[in-house]
């Protein structure tokens, strides 16, 4: 008895499903993400320390250029977090990100848990305490390794705390659908020693996806399109005994250029936000619903920003030019370039004004679908049938189809015979 009202249930929902379009049924959902927030590509200039000529001598750059925001990691090293908090403070307020550096800026390696404890998850908490009471309500979610040294076992403290971790060394490319380790990002490091000004202008140009690069295809990743470099600095200054600062001018000329390339200059957890937030978003599923399609996705860090502003974009084609975006029961409005900017953070929305989420063109072909199957109204399976037509021996009356085959998804219509 138990088995047969469990079977009449499951039995009533599909009817139901069947009989007014699926409600609460999923698939792919027909709206993406905007590559590098509209831009060709990004950029991120990092600077290590929490040394004073970096206050100092970037504010005048920032106030001129408002396109340009950077990330500060901040060490205790040499009692620099309390000495500067004040300066960085205010670089924070004006929108730049402080990121964690640790406390002792040693050889994370060679730390015990406890250490690592201590200096890579504890110390992100004092950073935020120290700059709240110079007046910036701050998130760290950035991390950076002394040394750029790391291990399996100082990744997982990372982890722990952090949204994302920069090392250094080789080109700091990031190609958009290629996922990164998110705990080991690479990072192209400035020396008077190893790098020219004109080297990282070359970068510049290739993250704007600017030149020929038929040559390329040796590099990892390959240069197919606009991407995301990522730049490692130290003092700025032009202090000549060390070969890791870099001049004032030399550093204007390379955030002109970037801002001139059209690239998205931002922190490192703001452009690592939006790429990992890509990466969930594109999975997500549209469940049909009485009023239109809801969109869910999930949080792929608890460490997220507390707002990951995302540009998204419809496919029309799929859903027609009427749908509008509706978030946390506002119905929001396009930009001037047709996209919508939701809130990841908010883990859903809903698609109105559509009364069916179509098939991409290149799979609306009946042809390519392999099992159709009959069912009444009332959500009992009669048998295959072939496309959708409903069999010469069934009676007249109204009946459902549904259309399956493996990695597209399930289409259903109701036919009159």
């Amino acid at each position: 008895m138990h088995y047969k009202t469990k079977h009449k249930s499951s039995r009533f929902a599909l009817a139901c499903g069947l009989a007014f379009g699926l409600v609460g049924f999923s698939m792919a959902a027909p709206i993406k993400t905007v590559p590098w927030n509209g831009h060709v590509g990004a950029v991120t200039f990092t600077f290590d320390d929490a040394l004073e000529t970096q206050v100092l001598n970037l504010k005048p750059l920032f106030d001129v250029m408002p396109d340009v925001h950077v990330t500060f990691f901040l060490t205790a090293f040499q009692n620099r977090l309390i000495e500067n908090a004040e300066g960085f403070a205010a670089l924070a307020v004006a929108g730049h990100e402080i990121g964690n550096h640790t406390i002792s800026h040693w050889h994370l390696p060679q730390e015990l848990d406890e250490e690592l404890e201590e200096d890579v998850v504890q110390f992100a908490d004092t950073i935020e305490a120290v700059l709240a009471k110079h007046g910036a309500d701050i998130q760290v979610v950035s991390f950076a390794t002394p040394f750029c040294e790391n291990s399996d076992n100082v990744k997982t403290f990372i982890n722990k705390r952090h949204l994302i971790n920069r090392d250094c060394g080789f080109h700091g490319r990031n190609n958009w659908d290629t996922e990164p380790d998110w705990m080991s990002m690479n990072a192209k490091i400035w020396s008077r020693e190893g790098t020219s000004v004109n080297e990282m202008l070359s970068a510049l140009d290739t993250a704007a996806y600017i030149g020929t690069f038929d040559n390329s295809n040796p590099l990892e990743p390959q240069i197919t399109e606009g991407s995301w470099v990522i730049f490692l600095q130290h003092d700025v200054s032009t202090k000549m005994y060390d070969p890791y600062a870099i001049n004032p001018n030399d550093i204007k000329t390379l955030f002109k250029r970037a801002v001139d390339n059209g690239l998205w200059v931002a922190p490192l957890g703001t452009v690592g936000a939006y790429h990992r937030a890509h990466f969930a978003f594109d999975k997500a599923t549209a469940t049909k619903t009485d009023n239109g399609y809801t969109v869910s996705w999930e949080i792929p860090h608890k460490r997220m920003p507390k707002s990951v502003p995302l540009r998204v974009r419809i496919d029309t084609s799929s859903v027609g030019n009427k749908a509008t975006i509706e978030q946390d029961g506002k119905i929001l409005t396009p930009e001037s370039d047709g996209t919508y900017i939701i809130e990841f953070m908010s883990k859903s929305l809903t698609l109105r004004g559509v009364e069916s989420i179509a098939l991409p063109k290149a799979r609306q072909s009946i042809k390519a679908y392999t099992k159709f199957t009959l069912f009444n109204l009332n959500g009992k399976k009669l048998g295959t049938t072939n496309k959708f037509k409903v069999p010469q021996s069934y009676p007249k009356g109204v009946y459902i189809i549904q259309a399956e085959s493996k990695g597209m998804p399930t289409v259903t219509k109701k036919m009159v015979k």
